[in-house]
């Protein structure tokens, strides 16, 4: 582009800085961060500039890292630049809200969590399904039952999605189960996963396998002969056949009670 006289936008530096993220390389993505902060710089940075940088350094910190001082590097770098974000007068979108909240929450540094949740609401940004799974999960790690399902009816209560709430998903409702079920309390695990399937999802085999053995072992069998057991047993199987469609070569070691008849 240089050599043709053709000077790059934001754009083209945001798709260069998202690609040196993608590889580990922050040092050249700075370089290129500082080249835009430059005054004057045809390219000033823009809120997608500076939210690729936040995920990208709660992502990589959090999941690639394994030492705990280069995680609390990168959460810290990645703060640093929300504060400069917001001293620009650049309003964070829920993307990077997400990003800090998420790596915030699997650093156990759910203080600075819930700050970043009240200013996202004070600042006008909805929270999304994403916000919300973050502390569900966070709750549901330390045993904080309690909690985890206060902000699932926050979530389930908000005006988000033209009013209707959010739809609760999987991914909402899995944490509570799991933890409900780890501490023994299967039978409001199993009440939760009615009500999954009542907003219309589908459970993981694995968390519907660990509700059906907690059972078992109270000896609440008599659950499992409703016709919640039923519709969940023909929504997994059905799930399988879409899935054997594009992965034939899967198996299904472990779920005798769910295996497709030959």
């Amino acid at each position: 582009m240089r050599q043709f006289g053709c000077k790059p936008d934001v754009q083209a530096y945001n798709a260069l800085i998202n690609a040196m993220c993608s590889v580990g390389n922050f040092t050249k993505a700075r370089h290129l961060l500082q080249q835009m902060e430059l005054p004057g710089f045809h390219s000033p940075p823009d809120v997608f500039t500076y939210t690729i940088l936040i995920t990208s350094y709660c992502r990589y910190g959090v999941k690639i890292s394994g030492c705990r001082k280069a995680v609390r590097r990168r959460l810290y770098e990645a703060n640093r630049l929300f504060r400069i974000m917001v001293f620009k007068g650049i309003a964070p979108d829920v993307v990077a809200y997400n990003a800090l909240i998420d790596g915030c929450c699997k650093t156990y540094r759910v203080g600075r969590a819930l700050e970043l949740f009240d200013d996202m609401k004070k600042s006008g940004c909805v929270p999304n399904r994403v916000t919300y799974d973050s502390f569900i999960r966070y709750y549901s790690v330390v045993n904080e039952i309690d909690k985890a399902v206060e902000f699932l009816r926050e979530m389930q209560r908000s005006n988000y999605d033209g009013g209707n709430g959010i739809v609760c998903s999987c991914s909402s409702y899995t944490p509570i189960i799991h933890a409900l079920c780890e501490v023994g309390r299967v039978v409001d695990a199993w009440s939760f996963l009615v009500e999954l399937v009542d907003n219309g999802s589908v459970p993981r085999e694995y968390t519907y396998k660990l509700v059906c053995d907690g059972l078992r072992l109270k000896g609440e069998d008599e659950l499992l002969s409703g016709e919640v057991h039923q519709r969940i047993k023909c929504g997994i199987l059905e799930r399988y056949k879409r899935t054997m469609k594009v992965k034939p070569v899967m198996t299904r070691k472990g779920y005798p009670e769910l295996e497709v008849p030959v």
